[in-house]
C-alpha cells in the first residue's frame, strides 16, 4: 500500500503544528506589548531624572541669589538652556513659612506629562549680618 499511512508512525500533524503556532503568536504578541511597556516606562524615568536634576539646578540659584521675593514665575529652559530641553515647563512658588523663612517649591513638569513631574522643597532665612 504505497502512500498509506503505517500505525504508530512519529510525527505531528497539521493541525497539531497549527495550534503549537497560534500558542507562540500568542506568547509573542503578548511579549511585544510588554517591550513597548517598558519603552514608555524607561522614556518617562527618563523625563522624571532630567525634570528632577533642572529643579535642582533651580533650587541652587534660590540658594546663591539669597532671600527671594514672595510670588510665583513660571517658564521653560530656552533662556538658559536653548534647544536642549522642549517642552520642559517650570514653576517657582515663594510663600511666607514661619517668621521670617520663606518656602521656595520649585516643579518641573517635562512634556506636559504631570506623572513624571520633579518638585523640591527649599526653605530659606534671610542672612545674618
Amino acid at each position: 500500500m504505497r502512500g498509506a499511512r503505517c500505525r504508530g508512525a512519529a510525527g505531528f500533524t497539521l493541525l497539531e503544528v497549527m495550534v503549537a503556532l497560534a500558542v507562540v503568536a500568542t506568547a509573542f504578541t503578548a511579549l511585544l506589548g510588554l517591550q513597548v511597556r517598558n519603552v514608555r516606562l524607561v522614556a518617562r524615568e527618563q523625563a522624571y531624572t532630567q525634570a528632577l536634576l533642572l529643579a535642582r539646578s533651580m533650587i541652587t540659584e534660590v540658594e546663591l541669589a539669597g532671600y527671594p521675593e514672595v510670588g510665583f514665575a513660571e517658564g521653560d529652559f530656552e533662556d538658559t538652556h536653548p534647544g536642549r530641553y522642549p517642552g520642559f515647563r517650570w514653576q517657582r512658588t515663594v510663600t511666607d513659612f514661619l517668621l521670617d523663612t520663606r518656602e521656595v517649591t520649585v516643579r518641573v513638569v517635562p512634556n506636559g506629562d504631570e506623572s513624571a513631574a520633579a518638585e523640591l522643597t527649599l526653605f530659606v532665612r534671610p542672612e545674618s549680618q
